[in-house]
């Protein structure tokens, strides 16, 4: 008996923690610096889950596991009738209802992009987003490593290849060399967006991330180790 009080024990142990992080919102924050000139027109930019000021950019406290499932990031529009930059030359969106999703590649080298994992799951067009209001991609199978850098572009399809513009609000101030939201949300990394005329800028963008965590193998060994353990222990006593 005491013995399989120990097994249900550890397999409840084990599970906890997966389920109460199932249960709530696991988010990566990089806020909006609040200055009004802090917007533009872009084509991409850097994305790492324990960058800027984590980890206090990290709700709950303590969620970020090393590998994450990203499920949604959202941006704001900024509160101008500025739009993003039409037309069919390099990085620029055909028009406000065509349909924009968001590519994820490894590496930019010169304005390219290679190493492509994959692309949201969803798209938004700038007629449907609203001034000074947010708007969100969805993704769906997409796993990424906490510590590695990343880059996501704005593009016209959800393949390899394309990319365009679409207007946001993002982060200029800080250094290079403290932790932040702007220049330093990539320390001794100054490559950190593109603009849409091609500009490689020190500059990250304000965004909402939604993960959810992928529990490390021991967890995951520990939980089926406990259950097979109970169910051995169970027909053991038929």
């Amino acid at each position: 008996m005491k013995t399989q009080i120990q097994i249900r024990a550890l397999a409840v142990m084990s599970i906890a923690p997966m389920l109460l992080a199932a249960a709530q919102a696991n988010t990566i924050d990089n806020n909006w610096s609040g200055v009004t000139g802090d917007r533009g027109n872009m084509t991409a930019f850097a994305f790492q889950a324990d960058a800027g000021n984590f980890p206090a950019s990290i709700t709950p406290v303590g969620s970020l596991t090393p590998v994450i499932e990203l499920t949604r990031l959202t941006f704001q529009r900024p509160n101008d009738s500025t739009t993003p930059s039409f037309g069919t030359g390099p990085r620029q969106l055909t028009d406000a209802d065509t349909p924009v999703f968001l590519d994820v590649y490894t590496t930019m080298t010169s304005g390219a992009f290679s190493g492509y994992l994959g692309s949201s799951s969803s798209s938004v067009t700038w007629a449907s987003t609203v001034q000074d209001q947010a708007y969100s991609f969805d993704f769906s199978g997409l796993t990424l490593s906490s510590s590695t850098k990343y880059w996501f572009v704005f593009s016209e399809d959800n393949l390899e290849g394309d990319d365009t513009n679409f207007r946001l609000k993002l982060n200029t101030s800080g250094d290079d060399l403290t932790p932040g939201q702007g220049k330093g949300y990539l320390v001794n990394d100054t490559l950190q967006s593109l603009t849409s005329s091609g500009a490689a800028q020190d500059w990250a963008f304000a965004f909402t991330a939604e993960f959810t965590p992928v529990p490390e193998p021991t967890s995951a060994t520990l939980l089926g180790l406990a259950l097979t353990g109970w169910l051995v222990r169970r027909r053991c006593r038929q």
